[in-house]
């Protein structure tokens, strides 16, 4: 009787508009239960009102009052934590497919169906793309998703690779090629097929771009510099502007080096063949002339041809760096003028380091890590490797290379693709001003200081550089890393801007257009120039898509490592090894490390660090773990671990401190 009473409707409707409500963003907890986390405060979800949400939903809710506890009631969703995801796929005790979400705070599984384009045939656990087609608050349904693509079989054991590029959709096969390639390039080339050329790279790089010749600059029998012949392979010259491969690198943007195999940029049999300035092999090749004196500063205008080149030997970092470093039974040059080519450009090398250590910025000394993998891809050891003088020689000749290339772009064509870096955040030009200050001010320094790291000389490209000199004594990571919280990212720009991590006016890259899209584009503007043709602009939407291809990169190759360092680490969990580590971070919920052997990356716990969470505050300015008003733990100190846990199913190491 009572189902159709307007009155009881209005009275409903009122206590329903008169009910708090809040938006937030659902957490999730190991239990059944979970929060809802709003600006200010976070509220209890029951377990039934969790089975409407999923964590990461943006939602609005009503708050209900159980006496003085409150609660949220989910009632409209704003912004569904999943669409496009990554998932395994299940079937329940009742042989219904179903997929669970490849996220660690995520363990529901959600009832699914295959899409007619998915042909295989499923089996549990087999990876795939999944898509949410209804969601509870949306859709009054349960939830449920449509699987769209197949990624790859459980037991596949390349599955991290495959999984990490279909989650931030990334092609696994390179660009498809052509049947065959003509010249589009119509102008005359020079023929510098008679210089000592060399390559020197990795054992088993094929994609070579780059070779180097230099030779003394004399008068009277003295020697007062130095030319340095960059030559750069040129595949610009086999691509129009108007073909498919154009268009696919355009998207890609970079070749994606992965641990044990890269998926190049361009078809392979233009990056690893016809391009690759392989060794005796008459290539195609964009080269700059760049003089310089004897203190390593830029003399002259760079010179850029177009011309023909012949590679004389195909040397590696490793046996380059033995035979200068003098190790016994070291590789020897074939002949005497590979040997002299790389005395001499070990001679240029030790003079720009030392004039961009003066007037640009070195970067700092740290290692690179790299996975040795077995045919199957199962890590069988992790190598710590420095830069050694071989890979300086080809780095310093690259930089100088890429600071005329800026020159060049700037004052032939007023553009071009250029790499930029404007140091500290303006929103935070006034916190590092300070934090510089509490860190390196004393009584008899105070009121010098106060004006080199006034904020507006910081923000000045003389001012950054000052401050990073005055900093690079200083042992320890600890300024590094805490200052690296005010910096803004790397863009790239159509026009002449200072890049300050480098500590250089301008900087261009065109020395690896088979790896990069924007080295593609930069070659195409300089032989506008030297041909003197029209040349357009480089577009916005070209540079927003290099900073977002840059971007998903970097997140490959982070994922696929840490999904490698949990396969690699798993077994030694018994073994309850021990581990020199550098805190990344810190948080509430415990510290990060980098485990300097390998590089991986572990958490350790608060509740391991300190057993009562109350006497446990963070110092958000110093990044640092108090206990008791005591500090216990900064960004940048060194500690001792143990590694206890690892879960592959959410690519976590888990560890704690040893006291």
């Amino acid at each position: 009787m009572f189902q159709d009473n307007p009155l009881l409707a209005q009275l409903k409707q009122q206590i329903h508009d008169s009910k708090e409500r809040v938006e937030g963003t659902v957490k999730g907890s190991d239990k059944a239960y979970g929060f809802l986390e709003c600006d200010k405060k976070s509220y209890f979800i029951t377990p039934p009102a969790m089975k409407k949400v999923m964590h990461g939903d943006k939602i609005s809710a009503t708050i209900e009052k159980q006496g003085d506890k409150e609660q949220a009631e989910p009632e409209a969703l704003i912004e569904p934590m999943l669409t496009r995801f990554i998932a395994k796929v299940r079937f329940n005790k009742n042989k219904k497919l179903q997929v669970l979400v490849d996220h660690p705070n995520i363990n529901q599984p959600i009832g699914a169906a295959q899409s007619k384009a998915v042909k295989e045939e499923l089996q549990e656990g087999d990876w795939v793309v999944a898509t949410l087609k209804t969601h509870p608050l949306r859709d009054d349904r349960f939830f449920y998703a449509q699987i769209t693509q197949f990624i790859c079989h459980a037991e596949d054991e390349l599955a991290p690779w495959w999984v990490t590029l279909a989650r931030h959709e990334q092609p696994r096969e390179p660009v498809q090629g052509q049947d065959q390639y003509e010249i589009q390039d119509q102008e005359t080339r020079e023929n510098l097929t008679a210089l000592h050329f060399v390559t020197i790279d990795s054992e088993t790089t094929q994609d070579m771009d780059d070779a180097l010749y230099i030779e003394p600059i004399t008068s009277n029998s003295e020697q007062t510099g130095w030319q340095l012949v960059v030559a750069i392979a040129d595949p610009t010259a086999y691509i129009s502007l108007n073909s498919q491969i154009e268009k696919d690198a355009k998207q890609r943007c970079f070749t994606n080096y992965l641990p044990g195999f890269n998926i190049p940029m361009l078809p392979r049999e233009l990056s690893d063949e016809l391009c690759s300035l392989k060794p005796h092999e008459t290539r195609l090749a964009l080269v700059c002339y760049i003089q310089t004196d004897l203190q390593g500063n830029i003399s002259a205008p760079a010179k850029f041809v177009l011309a023909d080149v012949q590679s004389k030997d195909k040397l590696t970092y490793n046996q380059v760096s033995d035979y200068l470093e003098g190790k016994d039974n070291a590789w020897q040059p074939e002949n005497p003028e590979t040997a002299q080519q790389i005395h001499w450009l070990h001679q240029f090398t030790l003079t720009r380091t030392q004039w961009r250590k003066t007037h640009a910025l070195l970067f700092k000394e740290k290692p690179d890590y790299s996975f040795v993998l077995a045919e199957n891809g199962k890590v069988q050891e992790i190598k710590a490797e420095y830069r050694r003088i071989a890979n300086q020689i080809v780095e310093e000749s690259m930089i100088i290379a890429n600071i005329c290339a800026a020159q060049f772009l700037h004052e032939n064509l007023q553009c071009g693709i250029f790499n930029t870096h404007s140091g500290f955040d303006k929103k935070f030009l006034e916190n590092a001003h300070n934090f510089l200050l509490a860190n390196l001010a004393n009584d008899e320094n105070k009121a010098e200081l106060q004006s080199r790291y006034a904020p507006e000389n910081l923000a000045t490209l003389k001012g950054y550089c000052q401050m990073r000199h005055d900093i690079e004594p200083i042992e320890g990571d600890y300024l590094e890393f805490r200052l690296r919280r005010f910096l803004t990212f790397a863009e790239f720009k159509a026009e002449l801007a200072p890049h300050f991590g480098l500590g250089l006016n301008g900087y261009a890259t065109w020395t690896s257009p088979i790896r990069k899209y924007s080295d593609m584009v930069n070659h195409r503007l300089i032989k506008a120039h030297l041909a003197g043709r029209d040349f357009a602009k480089p577009e916005e939407s070209v540079l927003a898509r290099l900073q977002e291809a840059r971007r998903q990169n970097r997140l490959v190759e982070r994922d696929i490592a840490d999904w490698l360092y949990c396969r690699y680490l798993a077994d030694k969990v018994a073994e309850k090894p021990e581990f020199e580590a550098e805190v990344q971070d810190v948080s509430r919920g415990g510290l990060r490390v980098l485990l300097l052997e390998n590089g991986a990356s572990m958490f350790i716990p608060a509740s391991t660090l300190h057993d009562n969470k109350d006497e446990v505050a963070i110092n958000t300015d110093e990044i640092a773990f108090y206990v008791k008003d005591q500090r216990q733990y900064k960004i940048g100190d060194i500690l001792r671990v143990q590694l206890t846990e690892v879960r592959e199913d959410t690519r976590s190491i888990v560890g704690v401190v040893i006291k």
